[in-house]
């Protein structure tokens, strides 16, 4: 696979001094699935953003392997930032209206997104109406309605129950396998993480550095029994032990 995105030696200091970022380098290869952690305030937050090109970072480079044309990243925060007064349908084709997609295709592309998701029967529903757990369904068909080359995620299912997060990250797992985004996801749950991706980036306190590069050895094809497995088991394990090596020099 090809190099679609890549940070060569970016850092980020803010206006008031905080060093977020150490000097960075980083591949991510096409339809890959990779995962940040780290402890909180590391910068995972901010590397995904400088991917994104939300934030330019104030040393180094990002190379993009593609035309960041809009509608070629979807962004999915940890909070929905759903739009209360428009229905769900509507918060679904804002990316569609802003970049003046024509009204048939645009409301066949927003009637994909939502069956992707499982949300065709509350299209008409206001975010006030929904549970947590499908309000980021929502977030996520937003961001996937315009099939986007990159899906860059930032701890989108942090704040809910344990049950509705492993519902969620069953069904990302199927989109991404079916879609093969490019995902770069951020959060602080290792078996989120393993369960998730192929690859996990481990992260130093702050100014964050990439600690380690880990594979994941698992199967394609996961679900709720291989959580359940020695082999899950053992990759968690594995990240933890990464991770607690962090903490160790800190």
């Amino acid at each position: 696979m090809s190099n679609l995105l890549t940070l060569s030696g970016v850092a980020q200091t803010f206006p008031n001094g905080t060093q977020a970022l150490a000097p960075t380098e980083l591949l991510i290869t096409e339809g890959s699935f990779v995962s940040l952690v780290g402890p909180s305030g590391c910068g995972k937050s901010t590397l995904l953003r400088i991917a994104s090109g939300l934030l330019a970072p104030t040393q180094g480079r990002v190379l993009r392997n593609f035309t960041a044309a809009p509608g070629e990243i979807g962004f999915v925060f940890q909070d929905p930032t759903l739009m209360p007064w428009a229905s769900v349908a509507d918060n679904v084709r804002l990316p569609l209206d802003l970049s003046a997609v024509p009204s048939v295709q645009a409301q066949a592309k927003v009637a994909s997104a939502l069956a992707r998701v499982g949300l065709t029967e509350f299209a008409d529903a206001y975010p006030r109406q929904l549970s947590g757990g499908m309000k980021m369904r929502a977030s996520i068909a937003r961001a996937i309605v315009t099939n986007p080359r990159v899906l860059l995620m930032d701890e989108p299912f942090a704040a809910l129950d344990e049950f509705t997060r492993f519902k969620l990250n069953d069904d990302l797992l199927r989109l991404w396998q079916a879609n093969r985004w490019t995902v770069m996801f951020v959060t602080h749950s290792v078996r989120e993480a393993v369960f998730l991706s192929e690859r996990i980036i481990v992260m130093t306190p702050r100014p964050g550095r990439i600690a380690a590069d880990l594979r994941v050895g698992l199967p394609a094809q996961r679900d709720a029994e291989m959580r359940l497995g020695h082999a899950f088991a053992d990759e968690t394990a594995k990240v933890t032990r990464a991770l607690e090596s962090v903490m160790a020099l800190a």
